[in-house]
């Protein structure tokens, strides 16, 4: 059956397929979004640009030289995809030097977030090298879990009085570098204060 387009149905057309999604017009007017689509073609009808689109392209025309686009993604709750559209569509080309400081800067984070990883004892997430003697940071933070305190420098390694020491592991931080010495009394008093 043919759909007949009265002037009542065309003046809903006319009036809602700017400002609203087909699928929404095609359910008022209960045909299908295709015919809709064809209709509003051969009527010349086009969507208005929505304002959250705008907003969004926007933000992306001003931060893009300096974000990258999972950065620009997060911020503005979409996805990456998305965000390569709109992208796309601005025409928007970062300059070499642009891309480089951006990816430096990003590495500079995920080497941040690495580092934290191991030095709490978790796995890293990436394939990044971020630590260049991992046993002895490993190592730190157990011994630090059993009770010796770090040293002032990372080479160093506090032992206080009245723990069990555990010689085995103490020899294998020798052979990491690591030095193991007595709490120095001025901060022997301020961990004793602290306690």
């Amino acid at each position: 059956m043919k759909y007949i387009w009265t002037e009542e149905r065309l003046e809903i057309l006319i009036s809602l397929y700017p400002i609203e999604n087909t699928s929404h017009v095609a359910k008022i007017l209960g045909i299908s979004e295709r015919s809709v689509k064809v209709k509003a073609a051969k009527l010349g009808l086009q969507k208005y640009i929505k304002s959250r689109w705008l907003e969004q392209a926007m933000y992306i025309r001003t931060h893009f030289s300096e974000k990258s686009y999972s950065e620009m993604a997060k911020e503005l709750k979409i996805s990456n995809a998305k965000v390569c559209r709109i992208v796309k569509i601005l025409g928007l080309r970062r300059t070499r030097q642009e891309a480089c400081s951006i990816m430096s800067e990003r590495r500079g984070w995920l080497v941040k977030r690495e580092r934290r990883r191991i030095i709490f004892g978790m796995n890293p997430v990436s394939n990044i090298k971020v630590v260049t003697n991992r046993p002895r940071i490993e190592l730190r933070h157990r011994l630090r879990r059993k009770g010796y305190l770090p040293g002032e420098t990372r080479f160093e390694m506090y032992i206080p009085e009245g723990i069990k020491r555990n010689l085995r592991q103490e020899a294998f931080g020798s052979t990491l570098g690591l030095r193991f010495i007595p709490v120095p009394q001025q901060i022997e008093k301020v961990y004793s204060q602290v306690i």
